[in-house]
């Protein structure tokens, strides 16, 4: 039995118990690598995602794991307009043919996952004594990881979640930054920490909509952060919307940027409003 891994998607919150877990069933566990980009036309991360999936679909993997980004929640408003957002596992099987079984499971790590953990066990391995084994080896990785660290920068970062744990992009942010000799902050808050911020700027019902606000809410009241940058992903219109929505809220200086795109000029006049 072959289950694929997919990188990306919130995949640091949740991929390291299921991995394990896998594994202790008996398991092969496959990585796509590094799979070449499919120029698809969709948003950055989700040519990598497809990419991904090709690269799992042509070694041959018997199922594919998937998160749920949103916990079960469904909306139309902000995110909830993004299929990819809303709905990983059915937007995939909308666009993509030939995508082999799926095994949803949720993104984000506690005891409750453990009902899910012996179902996916069951289905693999027909084997309730098994999973039982591999459940006992592995809950203690039902924790979920700790925020990565931010360097003690002078502007606030605020991205979709997908975005934001993503090291390639953290890079590319900082790398553009310091072209123009400033220094990121990026959120250093648990996600449901961050979701009572959002609660506090804008009413939201995704998940992800409300920690990405709370994002914005908790850059815009640190007395270290002089600026802030949105980033979104192109071809997403509803997030630069969510965004523009909560900037009117705003009274530090900021800028709305677009992934892939040239950001030079757009922080240079936010470092000129920051007066640094």
């Amino acid at each position: 039995m072959r289950v694929g891994l997919i990188e990306g998607f919130l995949s640091r919150r949740y991929l390291g118990f299921w991995e394990a877990y896998l594994k202790a069933l008996g398991v092969e566990v496959v990585r796509a690598g590094a799979p070449p980009d499919l120029h698809k036309p969709y948003c950055l991360p989700v040519q990598g995602l497809l990419a991904q999936v090709e690269a799992l679909k042509a070694v041959g993997v018997d199922y594919l794991l998937l998160p749920d980004l949103q916990g079960g929640v469904e909306s139309l408003k902000g995110g909830g307009q993004c299929p990819w957002l809303l709905d990983l596992e059915a937007t995939l099987r909308r666009y993509y043919p030939g995508l082999p079984p799926t095994l949803k499971v949720p993104a984000e790590l506690s005891e409750r996952v453990l009902g899910r953990a012996g179902e996916v066990g069951q289905i693999l391995t027909q084997n309730p004594m098994r999973v039982g084994r591999a459940l006992d080896q592995t809950k203690s990785l039902l924790k979920p990881p700790p925020p990565l660290k931010t360097p003690p920068g002078n502007v606030g970062v605020a991205a979709q979640p997908y975005l934001l744990e993503d090291e390639g992009f953290r890079k590319r942010v900082e790398e553009a930054l310091a072209q123009v000799d400033l220094l990121p902050y990026f959120p250093d808050l648990p996600p449901e920490r961050l979701r009572e911020e959002g609660d506090r700027l804008l009413p939201m019902d995704l998940p992800t909509d409300r920690e990405l606000l709370g994002m914005v809410h908790y850059l815009h009241r640190l007395g270290r952060v002089k600026g802030l940058i949105l980033v979104v992903s192109y071809a997403c219109p509803p997030i630069p919307g969510l965004l523009k929505r909560a900037t009117r809220r705003l009274s530090k200086p900021h800028r709305l940027l677009t992934l892939g795109e040239e950001w030079r000029e757009a922080l240079l006049a936010l470092k000129r409003e920051m007066g640094v």
